[in-house]
């Protein structure tokens, strides 16, 4: 199995996908770590079981599906 080159990262009030190296041993960005994204913004990770929950960005997603050649999020699922 091949190791997905992303990671997705809690950030700016939403879920965003950094290519960004993580600390070694680490699963996740630490918090107050800024990152890079997808959409193109530099934005500081957080950490904790609510911001796992908030939106998703539109855009590091579409990215993320290019990236790993999964179709596009149809429109019924984004607005779940």
């Amino acid at each position: 199995m091949s190791q997905i080159p992303f990671a997705w990262v809690p950030a700016g009030g939403g879920r965003h996908v950094s290519e960004d190296r993580r600390p070694s041993g680490r699963t996740q960005f630490p918090e107050g770590q800024v990152v890079s994204t997808l959409c193109g913004q530099a934005l500081e990770a957080r950490e904790g079981e609510l911001a796992w929950l908030w939106w998703t960005c539109p855009e590091c997603d579409t990215r993320a599906r290019e990236i790993v050649g999964a179709p596009p999020r149809r429109d019924t699922e984004s607005q779940a």
